[in-house]
């Protein structure tokens, strides 16, 4: 099968969307952004940019069999496991545990061992999104706009979605509810294959060409910004 662009250049404009949101979290750390910080806009931008690759993974694994895509979340997960060793020990502050990789990593596992299971259904898919809103608010204990029993949360099941009172992590995504994002993907892909959208290749544009180094780009681009807006702070004083 011949690659298709038009998915790449919808993971590069997700990159792009990325990087720009975190330059404007650097920035923020040093020139406080009213419109950024802790708005609706803010939180809206995050959700976008999370949900785009949890969606994209689900789609493309349709491209690999059960075993590869298990193999693929634990590389996954692993490389999470990495990126919340260096944050302990280098950056305490900016703590990740159980990021957007390691939410990736396990869904792609998960996924893995039940894709041969899920065909698509509309009602299917859209109940995977319904369950992705429904439960969104439960790792930080709430449902339905009402809160959840402390107990839930005594025994730090962080992995599951319910994190202890003393979790802390600056990246958070547990299976609760991003494993329903990635369903809905998955289910997603399916029907794209039907629908022979892979049969329409699109063009290799620069936004396309970003979006086959995502995960090069999602490893490093952190660390640049981080050291670009920091040092051009420190220039000017």
């Amino acid at each position: 099968m011949k690659r298709n662009y038009l998915l790449d250049q919808y993971r590069g404009f997700t990159l792009v969307s990325m990087v720009l949101f975190h330059f404007f979290y650097d920035l923020n750390l040093y020139w406080p952004l009213d419109w950024y910080a802790g708005t609706l806009f803010n939180r809206i931008w995050q959700l976008s940019i999370a949900m785009s690759f949890f969606i994209i993974s689900g789609i493309t694994s349709n491209f690999l069999s059960p075993e590869r895509n298990i193999k693929r979340g634990i590389k996954t997960s692993l490389l999470g496991l990495l990126i919340s060793l260096v944050t302990y020990f280098f950056a305490p502050d900016l703590l990740i545990v159980f990021g957007v990789l390691n939410g990736l990593g396990l869904a792609m596992v998960l996924g893995g061992l039940v894709q041969d299971h899920l065909k698509f259904n509309p009602l299917l898919a859209g109940g995977f999104l319904v369950l992705f809103t429904l439960t969104y608010t439960i790792p930080r204990g709430s449902f339905l706009g009402q809160a959840l029993d402390p107990a839930l949360y005594a025994s730090n099941l962080f992995v599951l979605g319910f994190p202890g009172p003393s979790f802390y992590s600056t990246d958070y995504f547990p299976l609760v509810p991003w494993f329903f994002i990635y369903l809905f993907g998955l289910l997603v892909g399916q029907d794209l294959i039907k629908k022979d959208f892979y049969g329409h290749q699109g063009a290799p544009t620069p936004l396309a060409k970003i979006g086959q180094h995502s995960l090069a780009i999602y490893l490093t681009h952190q660390l640049v910004l981080y050291l670009l807006v920091t040092g051009l702070f420190k220039l000017l004083g």
